[in-house]
């Protein structure tokens, strides 16, 4: 075992292992995934494309083809690289489709191919397939291509928005908190020059309006600068560019349910008797050995817990969904 774990950390052509290179590097290439680490790589392949070093492989490789391996097992980096692949030149979503079940047909025909390309079955087939579908669509491909990384760099630039929407806050409100500090100095002082000047006033009232000002001119600051965080929300809420406002047409844009919680105020089944705790019985009743055990235990009876409640449970499990079409439900509007 000890035996495989340092060979699993070796390169298997300079045979350094990561016992005596601890920041050594191993790079994968797509054509073969053969394991090599990176001063053999540049060794190797500096000059040009090269075959692969391993016995009995032979296949042509390139240096910038060579990429750093992300998973232990490279079943799973294999088929993570085919994925890709295929992602991008079947690049369509459901927006794309009339029915969800055209949708349903693309995606299990790209489950169809990457599990092909997997599990190495009909391999030259499916990518002469794949490579005729890219050249019949590559405009469209590159359309939709072009509209994701649109997508993305809007919302690159509503993120960079946000963190400065944060600072412009922070800004209005350490200048509002300096001149507020400001003014409750100047109230001081105006207070101490009333006191001084004028023995005879009354010094309680004066003080209680010095305090009354200060609060009016608190909430009056507050509600202002409410009201500019609410602007710079909505400034940045109409620059979102993922924001949909629904039209007075739509309505209120509500998340679809194909359910409506309990609708169906009828069961679709018949529950037989659950309720008598019989362990000889055989029918008539469900019989479980575990929950007919429970339903002896006292503890559980005085909390409330019921037999028939188990299977009950499991029943509405059982007959949920049933005679609910998502296509019928969303043309009804029912949200």
């Amino acid at each position: 075992m000890i035996e495989d774990e340092r060979t699993k950390d070796m390169c298997p052509i300079c045979k350094t292992d990561r016992y005596l290179s601890p920041n050594m590097v191993f790079l994968i290439n797509p054509e073969c995934y053969h394991k090599i680490c990176e001063s053999c790589v540049d060794r190797i392949f500096s000059l040009g494309p090269a075959p692969c070093p391993y016995p009995d492989c032979g296949k042509i490789l390139r240096k910038n083809k060579f990429k750093k391996q992300v998973f232990d097992d490279l079943v799973i980096e294999r088929e993570i690289d085919i994925r890709k692949r295929v992602s991008a030149i079947y690049n369509k979503t459901e927006e794309d489709f009339e029915t969800l079940q055209e949708f349903n047909a693309y995606l299990e025909n790209v489950e169809n191919i990457v599990f092909n390309l997997t599990n190495n079955i009909d391999v030259e087939k499916t990518n002469a397939d794949l490579n005729a579908y890219e050249e019949e669509h590559k405009i469209m491909i590159l359309e939709k291509n072009m509209r994701e990384s649109q997508k993305n760099a809007d919302f690159v630039r509503y993120q960079e928005s946000i963190a400065q929407l944060k600072q412009e806050k922070l800004r209005i409100q350490k200048q509002m908190e300096m001149e507020d500090l400001e003014y409750q100095q100047q109230q001081k002082q105006a207070l101490l020059d009333k006191l001084s000047s004028n023995a005879n006033a009354n010094s309680e009232v004066i003080i209680a309006q010095s305090n009354s000002n200060i609060l009016k001119r608190s909430s009056l600051r507050k509600r202002q600068f409410q009201q500019l965080s609410n602007q710079l929300d909505q400034q940045l809420q109409n620059a979102n560019p993922h924001s949909k406002r629904p039209t007075p047409e739509e309505g209120p844009s509500t998340p679809f349910t194909p359910f409506k919680g309990d609708r169906d105020t009828k069961k679709r089944y018949s529950l037989l008797s659950a309720g008598v705790v019989d362990a000889d019985a055989s029918t008539g009743t469900y019989h479980d050995p575990y929950v007919t055990k429970l339903a002896r235990n006292k503890e559980y009876l005085g909390a409330g817990w019921r037999l028939n409640m188990v299977f009950e449970r499991a029943l509405d499990e059982a007959f949920m969904g049933l005679g609910c079409f998502i296509e019928k439900e969303k043309s009804t509007n029912v949200v």
